[in-house]
């Protein structure tokens, strides 16, 4: 037993390296995102956290806060499965919600009907233009008035701004060479060939597969190269109705965005 929690737990190590890998202030960017609730909302609330992935956020924001709860939105059974093995001792305040946010019902899955912030961290860059539209809509849907969102994630800047992108490209190149070429640290590709074939995630890594093939038939393939700029989400959260719109973290492209309902 002890061996098989010692592994679940070397998994998730594996993860927020590889994460790391490619966001090296990571934690920075968490604890923005933590900070910034308990300023403005206090040590008492419930979040939402959109594309959670294992719960990596999630999981420092109840640590920071031991008031609060977490509902936890992701598809991917696989890392739903990974947290829900390792972030067991957070079972009583964090729900992990198996739901896609392409699909319109989502958040008939939440078991809540209002929030009082909805953070993400690198994740709603994958969502199409319209897509991240109706999810900003239902975000704002679910929040109490003065409630927050934080999006913390990669958003590019415009075309127009061509040499703040090749000076955020060439950041991102020195990183990701030092994590991966020279350090050893796995990348995104060489993680999820080690994970899926982990004896422990056999099973859920065959559903996964299974179930993106579904998803890619009901919504189309996702673009692997899709990263909506800044302007897009600044337009979609206002257009939800969102207010004081800005960024309050920002290193390059990296950023949290701060949205107020």
């Amino acid at each position: 037993m002890t061996a098989t929690i010692d592994r679940w737990q070397q998994l998730l190590a594996s993860w927020d390296a590889q994460q790391t890998g490619y966001l090296p202030r990571r934690e920075e960017r968490f604890a923005v995102m933590a900070r910034t609730i308990g300023e403005v909302i206090g040590d008492s609330f419930v979040a939402l956290d959109l594309g959670c992935g294992p719960g990596s956020l999630s999981q420092r924001i109840l640590t920071a806060y031991p008031g609060a709860t977490a509902v936890a939105v992701d598809s991917d059974p696989l890392l739903l499965e990974l947290g829900r093995q390792t972030l067991a001792r957070y079972a009583e305040r964090l729900h992990l919600i198996d739901a896609d946010l392409r699909d319109p019902h989502w958040h008939h899955r939440l078991g809540v009907e209002n929030v009082d912030v909805v953070v993400s961290t690198t994740a709603l860059h994958w969502l199409d233009p319209g897509t991240l539209y109706a999810v900003y809509r239902r975000a704002a849907d679910l929040l109490r008035p003065g409630g927050l969102l934080l999006n913390g994630d990669n958003l590019p800047y415009d075309t127009t701004q061509s040499t703040h992108q090749r000076l955020a490209a060439a950041a991102d190149d020195r990183v990701t060479h030092r994590a991966f070429a020279v350090d050893g640290v796995p990348d995104w590709a060489r993680w999820w060939a080690a994970a899926t074939a982990d004896p422990l995630l056999t099973a859920v890594a065959e559903e996964r597969a299974a179930r993106r093939q579904q998803a890619d038939r009901t919504y189309g393939p996702r673009d692997a190269e899709q990263v909506t700029p800044l302007s897009t989400h600044v337009a979609a959260l206002s257009a939800a109705g969102f207010r004081e719109i800005g960024t309050i973290w920002q290193h390059h492209d990296d950023r949290v965005l701060l949205a107020v309902r």
